[in-house]
């Protein structure tokens, strides 16, 4: 009950936080400038000029399906990720510059426990994140554009029926929500060793950025298969005609350990070091 009660604690105060909000807000900005940049130059995102004038394509190619799909690529690319890092980067670290992890580590409940409650908080953030970006970009796509196939111009042509591109976009928006768990996990991390949050939002946002020029550069190329940037994107895997299973679980597996590994380190941490003075 201790336990519940420290999760309800932490998910009380991540929503009201104006930083939450202040998040949800900017992803919703960006899918309406997204629906509103694909309206305005609907003429020019064409299948055709990315394809040859080989290539008929009756119907719009711009829907519902293609906004939240444009949305998602967009938004994960680094939006979601530095949202996700500033606002866990402050989880323990921000209650540990005003005082008010002594009051909490005061009470009748476990370190441990306090600790997995902000991950879930921090989790339910990401969802919350995601979902919302997500139905307003699907809902304001249908609005402008109406329903249809999924049309995805990456590695040639990819045409889904309105059916098969919802289920898959819903695959995606929740393997990336996953991606981003991992994100918030080693914002978790930090926050725990360092004692600014600013810090540990920074270092968090560094070290993807660090990763992401090192999987550009051919020197690294023995360790890029291994840096977290190289499968925060995952889920382009189930956009694809046909999903390759053993390539997605591989990355499944790797973000799995981002997530984990982070997440013992900072309760070792957190159970061992003095984090009240």
């Amino acid at each position: 009950m201790r336990a519940v009660a420290a999760l309800r604690s932490e998910l009380s105060k991540i929503f009201r936080m104006r930083i939450t909000w202040a998040s949800v807000a900017v992803v919703i900005v960006l899918a309406g400038l997204i629906t509103w940049g694909s309206h305005h130059e609907r003429d020019r995102i064409d299948v055709e000029h990315s394809l040859g004038d080989q290539f008929i394509v009756a119907g719009n190619s711009i829907t519902a399906l293609f906004i939240a799909h444009a949305v998602l690529q967009a938004a994960t690319l680094m939006l979601i990720p530095l949202l996700v890092a500033v606002v866990v980067g402050g989880l323990v670290a921000g209650e540990k510059q005003t005082g008010t992890l002594r009051t909490m580590l005061a009470r009748p409940v476990s370190r441990r426990a306090i600790l997995l409650s902000k991950l879930a908080a921090a989790w339910t953030y990401t969802v919350t994140l995601t979902v919302a970006m997500g139905a307003f970009a699907l809902g304001l796509g249908y609005v402008i554009f109406g329903w249809g196939d999924l049309v995805i111009l990456r590695h040639g042509l990819t045409i889904l029926e309105p059916g098969l591109g919802l289920t898959r976009l819903l695959m995606a928006y929740g393997l990336a929500t996953a991606a981003m768990w991992a994100v918030a996990s080693i914002a978790l991390m930090l926050s725990v060793i360092f004692d600014n949050p600013m810090t540990a939002a920074g270092i968090t946002v560094a070290f993807l950025m660090v990763s992401g020029i090192i999987s550009l550069m051919p020197y690294f190329s023995s360790i890029e298969p291994h840096l977290l940037t190289s499968h925060l994107r995952l889920f382009n895997e189930v956009l694809a005609a046909k999903i390759d299973v053993p390539e997605l679980m591989k990355s499944a597996m790797y973000i799995a350990g981002y997530i984990v590994i982070p997440v013992i380190v900072a309760l070792g941490v957190f159970e061992r070091r003095d984090v009240t003075c």
